[in-house]
């Protein structure tokens, strides 16, 4: 997993909407993606169009952990998280903390969704060329992140590895925002400095679904280690 740290200052608002476009693979599984962005030097606003809800590329078993390695030793624990952190194939609610990894030096932080509500195609209306859009309707997604014993040096990253699911739990299409958000309903924050116990602060991601989709939850799913193996951690309404 990547971390990755930003500042307030001098950013601009940037939009990147992550569309699924959807193949024909019977695994539900997008096979195709395309990108293109636009700028603007005017404007405090741009928006960037990407697709990045493709999911995770399936990873080949480990050859050392073959049945004839002869070694019960070398196996055991292989689908158990580090101490502390919560298991792969987690499965909780909406307002139910776990424990996920984040940077890239074993720090961890608490985190929990707390509320996903549906907005409407009008709070789009804010965003440069707004009528790109016009066929999704924006839903947010709220996450409480808390302080550990290793996060005080995780000050400026942005949560990674977590999105916003769908009911048949394919990541869904997400309107990622970078710098001021124009929604007042949706505000994204990077991790404070000196994050540590007792420390929360608030995060959002602004789903994007169309008609007859519905953002069940969310999750946390790196694209490589145990959490890609094993299981994402999810959390469902």
């Amino acid at each position: 997993m990547t971390s990755r740290r930003t500042s307030a200052a001098g950013l601009l608002a940037v939009a990147a909407l992550a569309l699924t476009a959807c193949g024909g693979s019977d695994d539900g599984t997008t096979t195709t993606s395309t990108t293109t962005s636009s700028a603007t030097s005017e404007s405090t606003q741009s928006e960037t169009s990407s697709d990045d809800a493709t999911e995770p590329e399936e990873t080949e078993p480990a050859e050392t952990e073959s049945e004839d390695t002869g070694s019960e030793g070398d196996d055991e624990g292989a689908d158990a998280a580090p101490a502390g952190l919560s298991e792969p194939g987690t499965e909780l609610s909406v307002g139910d903390t776990a424990t996920i990894p984040q940077g890239d030096d074993g720090a961890t932080i608490g985190l929990k969704v707390t509320e996903i509500t549906k907005g409407s195609s009008a709070d789009l209306s804010k965003l440069k060329d707004a009528d790109k859009y016009k066929e999704y309707t924006p839903v947010y997604v709220q996450y409480e992140m808390s302080g550990t014993d290793s996060s005080s040096e995780l000050g400026g990253d942005i949560l990674d590895d977590v999105d916003p699911i769908l009911a048949d739990g394919r990541k869904a299409s997400t309107l990622i925002l970078i710098g001021t958000s124009p929604f007042e309903k949706c505000d994204s924050n990077s991790i404070p400095d000196d994050f540590g116990p007792g420390d929360t602060e608030t995060t959002c991601q602004v789903a994007m679904v169309s008609s007859g989709q519905e953002v069940s939850g969310a999750q946390y799913s790196p694209y490589e280690g145990d959490y890609a193996d094993d299981g994402a951690v999810v959390w469902k309404k």
